[in-house]
């Protein structure tokens, strides 16, 4: 049964279930949902790829810049491989995260509205900074190895030399990313949509891109927070999801606590249902017509 009624803010009609909640929304994310999932795997496999590939061409740590550019010009296909794949991943990345900024909007109106622009900023931005910093990379070495010394202090001078513009946009991309991150998390984790592990996991996220506090952590703590968000978005969240999923309003996430309380409330409920139930298999009373036999045979 669907109801119609008027939304105060725009008179616009909103269709709605039964029981009151918002039937469109609910439908645009069990319909999105799957591909929603797919680009957070997606983009949490890239991600590991991009990683991987760059281990491989760097190896360890070089001691100093002149072992770094020697090295870069060695394996440049590798690092254009590398931040091709990061990229991609965070444009599936962005994806995903208008996905869960879209259906937390339905659920909690006042979000701040400006975070889809961000989204759609940040790996543009991230894309344009990384491909300039790599060109500038590519000079850098070329004229390193070209001629001149191939001293650490002329690496070092180069490398301070460079155009800062690559590094610049690339900044403005990490901190749109990283904005959008804090902002969606906690948004969605106040709708109820994340649990409270899901939606500070997510705020950590973006704050390690902009304070790389764990070296080569970052990576590991994203991609581990991107496979969950995928597993919550297909509904295999160990537990069930939150109310909020199913009933598109704003409910919070039960903390553990509640949730073994209401686990153990429908274990009581059912046991006290089966025990009022009459045993099949139990004798019942004698049968009145076998009463008036015995007593003709006395």
């Amino acid at each position: 049964m669907k109801l119609s009624g008027e939304d105060a803010a725009g008179g616009r009609e909103v269709s709605t279930s039964a029981d009151g909640a918002p039937e469109a929304p609910l439908r645009w994310e069990a319909r999105t949902g799957k591909a929603a999932a797919g680009t957070a795997f997606l983009s949490a496999g890239l991600a590991a790829a991009s990683t991987a590939v760059q281990i491989a061409a760097i190896g360890a740590p070089p001691d100093n810049e002149r072992e770094a550019l020697i090295r870069f010009d060695a394996n440049r296909g590798e690092f254009f491989l590398s931040l091709g794949l990061q990229v991609l991943s965070y444009f599936l990345l962005a994806a995903a995260l208008f996905y869960l900024l879209r259906a937390t909007v339905h659920r909690r109106p006042e979000t701040p509205r400006f975070a889809i622009g961000l989204l759609l900023l940040a790996p543009v931005l991230l894309a344009v900074g990384g491909l300039l910093n790599q060109l500038d990379l590519n000079d850098v070495a070329d004229k390193f190895l070209a001629s001149g010394e191939r001293t650490d202090n002329r690496a070092e001078s180069l490398l301070e030399d460079r155009a800062i513009f690559g590094g610049a946009v690339g900044s403005g991309g990490t901190l749109c990313l990283a904005l959008s991150l804090v902002l969606i998390s906690l948004n969605a984790m106040r709708a109820g949509l994340l649990s409270r592990f899901m939606g500070v996991l997510g705020m950590i996220v973006g704050g390690l891109l902009i304070l790389p506090l764990l070296p080569g952590g970052q990576s590991v703590v994203q991609i581990f927070w991107l496979v969950a968000l995928g597993a919550l978005f297909l509904d295999r969240w160990p537990g069930g999801r939150g109310p909020a999923w199913e009933t598109g309003e704003a409910v919070p996430w039960p903390s553990a606590a509640e949730a073994r309380g209401e686990a153990l409330a429908s274990t009581l409920s059912a046991e006290h249902a089966d025990a009022g139930k009459p045993d099949a298999d139990a004798p019942g009373p004698p049968h009145p017509v076998s009463r008036k036999r015995k007593k003709k045979r006395r």
